[in-house]
């Protein structure tokens, strides 16, 4: 199954925590509202989320590079919108939007392996989680999509918001298997 999705508590623990850091607050919300790979989320700039104007978008598409797809039209959230207008406002359209202490110098944003870190910092030091190694930055990407496919069971509407090309793929890293598939007939009566 693969790493372990965040849940809502855990994500609403750590928004409230996070909410004075901007590039932890940023990390946190878009990570989990847009649902993308780490390479992808943090190749994103202002222009991917700030129209010229100055406002926030209300929707995000981006081009994932290991498939080369476009993303449908992701909502954002309003807490997403919320830390855009409060740290990003004041940044130029081209600008990386998770840049580090560097940036300044080297022009990137932060690495995987950074982010990687910095995700791991939360769950061990906000949250309290001794043992990290089922989680990962993924486990932001995996955090929405998990909590979907709970309410509503759509697992091809999970597979069409991750970009995913197979209904098997999405079951697979649903952790979605027969016997939750037969829980859940049987919980149905006609």
């Amino acid at each position: 199954m693969g790493k372990s999705p965040l849940n809502v508590n855990q994500v609403k623990t750590l928004r409230k925590l996070l909410e004075e850091k901007p590039l932890d607050s940023l990390l946190l919300n878009l990570g989990v509202d847009l649902m993308l790979r780490s390479s992808d989320l943090l190749r994103l700039r202002v222009s991917s989320v700030m129209n010229e104007s100055g406002t926030p978008k209300t929707e995000v598409k981006v081009k994932q590079k290991k498939t080369g797809k476009t993303t449908l039209s992701i909502p954002l959230s309003p807490n997403s919108i919320k830390v855009i207008k409060r740290f990003l406002s004041d940044k130029e359209q081209e600008d990386f939007i998770f840049k580090g202490q560097l940036s300044h110098l080297s022009r990137k944003p932060i690495t995987t392996q950074q982010y990687a870190r910095i995700v791991k910092r939360w769950l061990k030091n906000l949250l309290g989680i001794e043992d990290v190694s089922q989680y990962s930055t993924h486990s932001l990407r995996k955090t929405k999509p998990t909590v979907i496919y709970e309410k509503t069971h759509n697992v091809d509407a999970v597979r069409r918001l991750l970009g995913q090309s197979s209904i098997t793929a999405t079951n697979e890293y649903l952790g979605v298997t027969d016997n939750a598939s037969l829980d859940l007939a049987r919980t149905i009566n006609v």
